[in-house]
């Protein structure tokens, strides 16, 4: 009975997080010809002094061997321009050819930052949290640049949306 009750609390949780409308981001780690990113639903602000976010990681996902590693790590809020690249670093290719996707710069000492981005976030790696399947990365945040535009690519109900404004 009690197993029983676990499996529709986890399904129930699934669909009530399918409500949770959220901005799709590419997590960025390692440097140069070393690097990987991830599309990741999992990230939130925790505190605007110091700016903070947390970075949710599945310790399966290609990029979790770069976050236990690396001292930093990118978070690039995705526009509604960026639909292309969710695919593209959610499996169907791996590591550094992901990159070749997309108007991304490098640095050879920080991870890969995309040009068009929202908003691409540098973070230095403030602390872990190990929970279940995931490790939660909290991140000091180091560098920001803001895109003008502001046209979020939304995750909703396994679906991708945009976000506007509502009239008053």
């Amino acid at each position: 009975m009690k197993k029983a009750l676990m499996t529709h609390l986890t399904d129930d949780f699934k669909q009530a997080m399918r409500r949770l409308a959220t901005t799709i981001a590419i997590v960025t780690a390692g440097k140069g010809d070393s690097c990987t990113g991830m599309a990741a639903t999992a990230v939130m602000s925790v505190t605007a002094d110091p700016p903070t976010l947390i970075v949710a990681v599945n310790r399966s996902a290609s990029i979790a061997a770069f976050m236990v590693e690396e001292e930093e790590f990118c978070v690039n809020l995705l526009a509604a321009r960026h639909q292309h690249l969710v695919g593209v670093f959610s499996g169907q290719k791996k590591g550094r050819e992901r990159f070749e996707t997309g108007d991304w710069r490098f640095d050879p000492e920080r991870p890969p930052v995309l040009s068009d981005a929202a908003t691409s976030m540098m973070c230095r790696k403030s602390g872990a949290i190990e929970m279940s399947t995931h490790i939660l990365y909290t991140g000091e945040v180091t560098g920001i640049l803001n895109h003008p535009d502001i046209d979020p690519l939304v995750w909703v109900d396994g679906a991708f949306a945009a976000a506007s404004r509502l009239k008053d």
